[in-house]
């Protein structure tokens, strides 16, 4: 297993810190993110251009693999990563290997990661698919799309409002019926029809109807819903209802009993309970009571905590590790 590292700041510039708490990679950047593909993406301001950003990528080591040239950028999935090239006539999107060579030319208004061996790209009105050579192998015929997983993809066509699910051929799997609809995940679709929310699987049944005020994706075999989740206008947000969670059979497995919840990583799931953050186990037990103002889900045998205005790493047993700086909240 690849060491976890974190994106941390010490109040100037960002780096990465290990499960320690002590930083790997030192800060030197304005932002940093997340590692995917072994390589994370990091910004800097521009020396030349006043008030603009560049970005770049490091390897695990801090090692500057891909250097400061792209006025936007995305992080890496399936080996490629969109980025947008200094000194573009326009903002065009292309992408490049781990390497940093350009292998598909920028020519693209909006583009997402490869996911599958595709890549849903944009021209500004009308979105396709393109596989790793940049040849389109789904026209862009499409009015929104999603990313490929479990080789449907979730779009929605110029002539109809309601969301569809394509093959890899772009061919229609499940009809459009959906007022919104997500990528798959763990074999099934998070979807929402008339307000409520619910899954389906890819022969276009449901999992559970959509029912539901509101819930999240399927992780570890679980999802986290709310029955009474519901828009306010006032706050322009969903509020209210408790959280409890279903299994990949939707049969529920915890009751509904919290403020919030998150998705499970490593057996444990984020809760919040009286105004304040916890960890529960997959049976619904609290294993960290609920003690802090933020908390992120874990990363391998540690997750990000925040309380009495200090962050802190905590292991799966509640023990807090100090860190050297300041965390982004």
């Amino acid at each position: 297993m690849s060491e976890v590292l974190i994106p941390a700041t010490d109040s100037r510039k960002y780096g990465y810190i290990d499960t320690s708490g002590k930083f790997r990679i030192a800060p030197r950047f304005n932002h940093a993110f997340p590692f995917y593909d072994g390589l994370a993406l990091v910004e800097k301001k521009s020396l030349l251009r006043r008030g603009k950003h560049l970005y770049g990528y490091v390897n695990p080591q801090g090692k500057q693999v891909i250097g400061f040239k792209y006025e936007q950028a995305f992080s890496f999935s399936g080996g490629l990563a969109p980025v947008v090239p200094t000194g573009m006539i326009g903002e065009k999107w292309g992408y490049i290997n781990a390497r940093g060579s350009l292998v598909i030319r920028p020519r693209f208004a909006e583009v997402g990661g490869f996911f599958e061996g595709l890549a849903r790209v944009g021209d500004g009105s009308s979105w396709g698919y393109i596989g790793e050579k940049g040849k389109y192998l789904i026209e862009p015929v499409f009015s929104s799309a999603g990313d490929f997983s479990g080789g449907l993809a979730p779009v929605r066509r110029h002539h109809d409002e309601k969301w569809e699910y394509i093959d890899r051929e772009g061919k229609q799997k499940i009809a459009a019926r959906f007022d919104w609809a997500e990528s798959f995940a763990e074999g099934v679709a998070r979807i929402n029809r008339g307000g409520k929310w619910g899954f389906v699987r890819p022969d276009g049944s449901f999992l559970f109807p959509p029912v539901l005020g509101y819930s999240g994706n399927f992780s570890e075999g679980m999802a986290a819903i709310n029955m009474e989740r519901k828009f306010d206008e006032l706050f322009h947000e969903m509020r209210g209802g408790k959280w409890g969670y279903i299994d990949d059979a939707g049969r529920g497995v915890i009751d509904a009993n919290y403020d919030e919840a998150g998705p499970f990583r490593g057996g444990l799931a984020r809760v919040k309970l009286y105004g304040k953050w916890g960890y529960i186990d997959r049976e619904g037990s609290l294993v960290i009571k609920p003690a802090y103002e933020a908390a992120g889900d874990f990363q391998g045998e540690v997750a990000l905590v925040w309380r009495d205005d200090r962050y802190f790493l905590t292991d799966r047993t509640g023990k807090e590790i100090p860190v050297a700086g300041r965390l982004k909240k």
